[in-house]
């Protein structure tokens, strides 16, 4: 069983994608808060022992490019076997859409998928990294 650690800041979207991966029977999903201080993102994969990281990109503070491939970058140091994806929605961030297809063309992250993917293909695209 596949450990991923799902960091999605809205609260439905997350424990919708949790419950799904759980079900799935491949994976063991952990919720990690975004934004919260006491919950750091990258040590929690590395406590965790982290097989995947699925977080999602966006406008928000926490969740912007820039953070998540500084995130990225911090946790291939520390867990380099970590699978990274991210998740975003490319019709209402477009500009953030191209910049993850960069990140993964430049090799900072394995996969990226836009979160109009259905929840088969999205759970097919995690159990063949």
């Amino acid at each position: 069983m596949e450990k991923i650690v799902v960091s999605i800041q809205n609260g439905l979207l997350a424990e919708a994608i949790s419950q799904m991966l759980t079900e799935s029977g491949e994976f063991q999903p952990f919720r990690v808060p975004v934004g919260d201080k006491k919950a750091d993102l990258v040590d929690n994969c590395v406590m965790m022992q982290a097989n995947i990281l699925l977080s999602e990109v966006s406008y928000g503070s926490g969740t912007s490019v820039k953070v998540r491939l500084k995130e990225a970058r911090e946790l291939r140091t520390k867990l380099p076997e970590c699978k990274i994806v991210f998740l975003c929605d490319e019709n209402s961030s477009p500009d953030i859409a191209r910049e993850i297809m960069l990140a993964k063309k430049a090799g900072a992250i394995n996969a990226f998928f836009y979160s109009s993917v259905t929840g088969k293909y999205l759970l097919a695209a995690l159990a063949s990294l």
